[in-house]
């Protein structure tokens, strides 16, 4: 009988992706995130499944000369050194679209309690303060102006929302164009982005993080958008300067911040939004907006067949990585 392949787990996850891989080799869950543990138990490795935790480098997958493939419980993978898996014949895979419908509603959720001031009422509330009601004036979503920036998968359900439940305006900036039929789902306009910032009452953000996103919003990106304007970010958290949001805060050029992610996860104790001066119309939440049953499911049935498959030699359906380049490193080094 051939051997099973080891598959290490970094994350627990829907009980259907675990059984997935339970049928498919040997499922043992990492003991530590610490580096010296993780490239012990990484040692005999076929596959290694991962969510937002460790960072998955050169120096790691050198110690799993038998790893084969990763696959990352989620959408972003940037804590993955997809060059260095190349190189050494290591397929990535990951689950986008498995949170669409999730995140885009998180965002909205943000768009709808900044909107209503809720994170003022809420404090207002529990400090006993309840004749502040009348303090904050919110106002409605219908008919104004969202600014979609990535309209990628999650962008483009946040568009369909926005036409759909909320007659908004929808303009969009993105380096691609999509099909258009992806725009008349939305009655969506591209745009650039400084157009976007000057018109959009709200701006939410949906793009993955590269050279080019990191710190696309930064104190010039804030100076150019609207005073009322409501800031959202589910993508992650270096695609903002979150010092500069703070600061236009405390110069009345921003209506309201949300956010699910952070420059730094865990935030520091310093973090200028969550521990920062009351009174900011802020919404924060800890990089949980993923966190529901569909979309757990999701990402565990769709990361588990695409790690099982290519332990069984299957081509892969979400690939991060092109399967020839890693098949021709693979010959290459005399893995196969």
């Amino acid at each position: 009988m051939p051997e099973r392949p080891i598959i290490l787990t970094l994350t627990k996850m829907a009980e259907s992706g675990l059984d997935a891989l339970r049928a498919a080799g040997e499922l043992r869950f990492a003991s530590s995130l610490e580096p010296g543990v993780l490239h012990r138990e990484i040692a005999c490795a076929d596959a290694l499944v991962i969510r937002t935790a460790g960072t998955i480098d050169a120096a790691l997958m050198d110690a799993a000369p038998r790893l084969r493939v990763i696959g990352r419980h989620g959408v972003g993978y940037d804590q993955v050194d997809v060059a260095a898996a190349t190189a050494r014949g290591i397929q990535v895979v990951y689950t986008p679209g498995a949170n669409t419908e999730a995140v885009a509603e998180h965002a909205f959720a943000f768009m709808i309690g900044l909107s209503k001031h809720f994170p003022l009422h809420m404090a207002s509330l529990v400090a006993g303060r309840y004749n502040d009601r009348t303090r904050y004036v919110g106002r409605d979503l219908a008919d104004r102006t969202i600014g979609i920036v990535g309209f990628g998968r999650i962008g483009k359900r946040v568009g369909e929302l926005a036409k759909v439940a909320f007659g908004m305006d929808v303009v969009y900036a993105d380096v691609v164009a999509p099909p258009p039929q992806a725009e008349a789902r939305a009655g969506a306009r591209r745009v650039g982005l400084d157009e976007l910032l000057a018109v959009g009452e709200y701006v939410t953000l949906h793009v993955p993080l590269d050279d080019s996103t990191r710190r696309m919003i930064d104190r010039s990106a804030l100076a150019r958008m609207r005073a009322d304007a409501i800031l959202v970010n589910t993508c992650r958290g270096p695609v903002v300067d979150e010092q500069a949001v703070a600061e236009a805060f405390d110069a009345g050029r921003l209506w309201g911040y949300g956010a699910d992610v952070y420059d730094v996860e865990p935030p520091p104790a310093d973090h200028p939004l969550i521990f920062g001066r009351s009174g900011r119309n802020v919404m924060l939440t800890p990089h949980s907006a993923a966190q529901t049953v569909e979309s757990l499911r999701n990402m565990a049935d769709g990361v588990a067949e695409d790690v099982v498959g290519v332990l069984e030699g299957r081509a892969p359906v979400n690939p991060v990585n092109d399967p020839a380049e890693v098949a021709l490193a693979r010959r290459t080094l005399g893995k196969d």
